[in-house]
């Protein structure tokens, strides 16, 4: 059986909380978007996926609460899915 981590059980709950929530106000994609990651992430970065295109799932904000709007998890084409890439690194396709 696969034990949970505390970062794990957060994420979770956070998750949890996206589907009833509606997106915070001033997110730039809206979930579901389609969008194109730049092809340079910048420094500590770079061993993320970049030059493809994703699907947005939701914002730091729409999942824990806040106002980070601007901190998105992707859903990759080719990947799966990964966080927390910023929104100047996509362009709207």
């Amino acid at each position: 059986m696969k034990r949970l981590t505390i970062a794990r059980v957060r994420h979770h709950r956070g998750l949890d909380k996206v589907a009833p929530m509606s997106e915070p106000r001033g997110q730039k994609f809206p979930n579901g978007s389609r969008v194109r990651i730049a092809d340079d992430l910048g420094e500590g970065m770079s061993h993320l996926p970049s030059g493809v295109n994703a699907t947005v799932e939701y914002t730091y904000a729409h999942a824990y609460g806040g106002d980070d709007v601007k901190s998105y998890v992707l859903m990759i084409d080719g990947y799966g899915s990964s966080a927390w890439y910023y929104e100047w690194q996509l362009t709207a396709i």
